[in-house]
């Protein structure tokens, strides 16, 4: 009987360290677990600021995009366009003076007030030969309103070519559209004058 009891005491004292060990060990293994989840958080929170810093560089793409070609090509050979006009419709203007030839200055002019313009330069300019068809220059031209029945230039307008030194000015016209072509209808001096009602009005004494 002492000795099962002795037995069975030494048993106990057997399974009392197993367990003590087994303890102890599972103490042992939980700290670097805990040690080697917290650099995983760590990592995890610092990836997310480069993530935020490079989805705000995404709006400065549209906002420098350049103006199509297409586009400019297009204002361009408009611009190109109204300069060819003014430069014909001046030639046929002064050339119109010269020769006093109302009949032709009707097709150039779109008001009676123009044609009364016509009818005083005939008398006060003293031009000295008639003008060549490129003795007249118009240059920096700038399309000031663009209409189907109303354009508005502000341009230089060059005859020193024809007229002699200090022949050169700068002037708005304001043009109409009749049937197929432009007339003169007004002229001011500063792009900043008052043109813009001329296109807009009534134009009750336009030529026929």
């Amino acid at each position: 009987m002492s000795r099962w009891r002795i037995g069975l005491g030494a048993g106990v004292v057997v399974v009392l360290v197993v367990a003590a060990w087994a303890a102890v060990s599972s103490i042992g293994k939980e700290v670097p677990t805990t040690v080697t989840s917290s650099p995983t958080i760590t990592t995890t929170s610092t990836t997310v600021p480069p993530a935020t810093a490079v989805a705000t560089t995404h709006p400065t793409t549209p906002t420098t995009s350049a103006p199509s070609p297409d586009t400019t090509s297009h204002a361009e050979a408009r611009t190109e366009e109204v300069r060819l006009i003014l430069e014909d419709l001046y030639f046929r203007w002064f050339d119109a003076i010269y020769h006093n030839d109302e009949e032709a200055v009707r097709k150039v002019v779109a008001t009676e007030r123009r044609l009364a313009n016509f009818r005083r330069a005939v008398d006060e300019l003293d031009l000295p030969t008639p003008p060549g068809r490129y003795d007249i220059v118009v240059s920096r031209v700038e399309v000031l309103r663009d209409s189907p029945d109303c354009l508005v230039t502000f341009s230089e307008v060059d005859q020193t070519m024809w007229r002699g030194p200090g022949m050169r000015s700068s002037i708005v016209d304001v043009l109409w559209a009749h049937e197929d072509h432009w007339r003169f209808a007004t002229s001011w001096q500063n792009r900043g004058d008052l043109w813009e009602g001329d296109c807009d009005a009534s134009r009750s004494d336009e030529l026929p």
